[in-house]
């Protein structure tokens, strides 16, 4: 018998910087997903990005933290009273986890922290058609509910039907990435 109770919704990132299009995510997964909690999972350093081109992980957090905290003033105005996520939280979890960090090895933290809930990775269309390079990828994919953000020019319908993928396939598309912004600085 399954007694878990709690649907958590975690989205990973570097947030290098946080854009629009990651407060964008976030605010219609919140707004229209049956999800009980919503993290920002900080990542210091993902192993797949140069380490060089990342600001100072602490920078990061101390600025994510910033932003969430008005981003759910302006949230708090658009959430139905009756929803259960009423906000986004940060996690530092990362923070405190042996290198290389992977996904995985988070998720199996979330777990020993949270053993009553469900996690649900939030990720976008992008990520979707790579998550089979990832340590353990296929684990997460078999194991693990996702929801999908669309990103243009990415196709995923098939792979998000494979692993039983929610896609949001009428979410507004957020044309930008953390890479623009830093080559446009």
């Amino acid at each position: 018998m399954n007694n878990k109770t709690t649907n958590i919704a975690l989205y990973f990132g570097s947030f290098n910087p946080l854009h629009f299009g990651h407060l964008a995510v976030a605010e219609y997964v919140v707004l229209n997903c049956e999800i009980d909690r919503f993290f920002m999972v900080l990542s210091p350093h993902n192993p797949f990005k140069d380490s060089e081109i990342l600001i100072n992980p602490q920078s990061r957090l101390i600025n994510l933290k910033k932003e969430i905290k008005e981003f759910n003033k302006k949230l708090s105005a658009k959430v139905n009273q009756n929803r259960k996520c009423k906000k986004v939280e940060v996690s530092d979890i990362e923070f405190h986890l042996e290198e290389p960090l992977y996904t995985y090895n988070t998720l199996k933290e979330f777990e020993k922290k949270y053993p009553q809930a469900h996690f649900i990775i939030v990720v976008g269309a992008d990520s979707i058609k790579s998550m089979h390079k990832w340590y353990k990828g296929e684990d997460i994919l078999l194991n693990y509910k996702l929801i999908v953000y669309p990103r243009e020019g990415y196709r995923v319908k098939t792979i998000c039907k494979k692993y039983k993928a929610i896609y949001l396939e009428n979410a507004p598309l957020q044309n930008i990435s953390s890479t623009q912004i830093r080559n446009n600085q």
